[in-house]
């Protein structure tokens, strides 16, 4: 019926499975207690119901999720992948990679692409030329190893945080809603599950751009550790 492979089971539909707990939590204590009726009138049955809108819930919170962290976070960090760490480890500016690692890189990229990098003094002159030549070579340097277990590893990586951190514009307030509903309700378990739920978020929320850049930053060192080995 699914036809999910690894990176779209882990890094897209784990990361909106923890998006929905909040969604769930509430629907768990409050939902189907109030108008289960009205519920398995619609859904036939209380289980396929959950199914059913679980499956639902969790397609809409995936693009949601992932158009957020697109549009909101990676292209105003990253502006694009062009001061994504693959594009700015490779320039001469900056200092993350020796001279020599960099120049077997753009020689390597020379030779398989036919790629021409700009040299110190014309990056000097029009960075954002150079940050837009390198993408392009890195674009390729993607296709061409993207067949390595370990790349794929930390791709998922960084698309489940990406996206879960997209995420967070749905499940912040919703758990922060159902901390408060259920103190009013006096349901005591359910007000610390989404507490704790809100306060797992907001960690999340907080730290987001250190920790979307910490998980680029191994992406990119990972990328280039194949590259290099590659044919």
């Amino acid at each position: 019926m699914f036809n999910l492979n690894e990176y779209e089971l882990k890094a897209r539909k784990f990361p909106a499975l923890i998006t929905l707990l909040p969604v769930l939590l509430f629907a768990h204590f409050y939902l189907y207690k109030v108008i289960p009726e009205l519920l398995n009138s619609i859904l036939f049955t209380k289980v396929v119901g959950d199914v059913s809108v679980v499956l639902v819930l969790l397609y809409l919170v995936e693009q949601v999720s992932r158009f957020m962290s697109k549009k909101f976070l990676q292209d105003d960090l990253f502006k694009n992948e062009l001061y994504f760490p693959t594009t700015s480890f490779l320039l001469y500016l900056d200092n993350e990679y020796t001279a020599g690692r960099k120049e077997k890189i753009r020689e390597k990229i020379k030779k398989d692409f036919d790629i021409e990098l700009l040299n110190a003094e014309n990056e000097k002159n029009d960075e954002n030329e150079a940050r837009k030549r390198i993408k392009e070579a890195v674009d390729l340097i993607r296709n061409k190893v993207k067949g390595g277990h370990l790349i794929l590893q930390h791709n998922i990586e960084y698309g489940f945080v990406r996206n879960l951190i997209g995420g967070m514009i749905i499940s912040l307030p919703v758990s922060f809603f159902s901390a408060f509903f259920f103190i009013y309700e006096k349901n005591n378990p359910a007000a610390i599950s989404s507490m704790i739920l809100f306060l797992f978020y907001s960690f999340i929320f907080l730290t987001k751009k250190n920790t979307l850049l910490y998980f680029a930053r191994n992406y990119a060192n990972i990328l280039y550790n194949e590259y290099l080995t590659s044919n």
